[in-house]
């Protein structure tokens, strides 16, 4: 089943990040890695709107992919994963994606790294090891593996450059017991001026993240880059962004931090160059 383009636009908005990711894409998947962004979008909206229709709508995802699961999926994205199938693949890791959500409606906090490293890889993780999937035969959990963190790691940079307009919607994607023993008050966050700890604290992490993610790149095989070299075109982009956002978090997360067009093109051409 092929997607109808104004949902294409939705998915991947031409210019956007995601964009560059699906159009590098081989022709024969960018409608399944179309129909996965698209589903973030659902979610990414349903988390945000009004409590009594997000749950609503919530709930209707979960009932759909319940039904994808069952092979009668309604929702032209779901029916585009279901009509390109491949064999032994588990649509369940949808439901950790929809708690995801969940936990972003019920501003839900993280007590350590282990706990925000779970929702990382349950959400953006989770789509992008399905589409993992769908980008190659049989894939290795190792593949697998490395396409959840890269979804944690583009939703980490997401996180950053997004902190103080979370924080002004009661969002807080940091693990509290960092912020204890830095004894960094939440209500502080929620200034203008954030406490010299809180800058360093984000310096380090964006640091650490960056590389992370490195290791990760240099470890993979020619085949597995290959394989995962729309995740990679995506995960460059967002790396550009948090190397931007480390210098000086302070400054840069006033206000949100998008590449030029020529950034993004080239950026993405020599990605996708790397990962031949």
């Amino acid at each position: 089943m092929k997607l109808d383009s104004s949902l294409i636009t939705r998915a991947v908005p031409p210019g956007s990040m995601r964009y560059y990711a699906w159009l590098y894409t081989p022709e024969a998947q960018r409608d399944v890695i179309a129909a996965l962004f698209l589903i973030e979008a659902e979610l990414h909206d349903t988390a945000r709107a009004p409590h009594e229709v997000a749950h609503i709508r919530l709930q209707w995802w979960r009932e759909e992919f319940d039904r994808l699961i069952a092979g009668k999926a309604q929702h032209p994205a779901t029916q585009t994963l279901q009509a390109a199938a491949r064999s032994g693949m588990d649509f369940k890791v949808l439901q950790e994606v929809v708690l995801s959500a969940a936990q972003e409606l019920a501003h839900a906090t993280y007590e350590t790294d282990v706990e925000l490293t779970q929702y990382l890889n349950g959400g953006l993780g989770g789509l992008l090891m399905l589409a993992a999937h769908y980008l190659t035969d049989a894939p290795a959990p190792s593949l697998l593996g490395a396409a959840t963190q890269l979804g944690a790691f583009i939703r980490q940079v997401e996180i950053t450059r997004d902190l103080r307009q979370d924080f002004h919607h009661g969002r807080l994607y940091l693990p509290l017991s960092t912020l204890d023993e830095l004894n960094i008050e939440y209500e502080a966050l929620q200034r203008d001026s954030w406490p010299e700890s809180f800058v360093q604290l984000l310096k380090s992490r964006s640091q650490q993240q960056l590389t992370a993610y490195q290791a990760l790149k240099q470890g993979l095989l020619s085949r597995e880059k290959q394989t995962l070299r729309p995740l990679l075109i995506l995960a460059a982009l967002h790396a550009r962004v948090l190397e931007t956002l480390a210098s000086e978090p302070a400054a840069h997360t006033r206000q949100r931090i998008e590449l030029s067009a020529i950034q993004k093109l080239w950026m993405a051409w020599q990605a996708a160059r790397t990962a031949r």
